[in-house]
């Protein structure tokens, strides 16, 4: 689980690329599923 936050959101790493979620959370709840 890594990424970092940017002015649209926040960029989390998924499978090889950074996907843009709204906030980290949504990045974490994302990866739970």
């Amino acid at each position: 689980m890594k990424g970092y936050f940017t002015q649209a959101g926040y960029m989390g790493y998924v499978d090889g690329s950074y996907m843009l979620f709204s906030s980290e959370e949504d990045y974490r709840e994302y990866l739970r599923d």
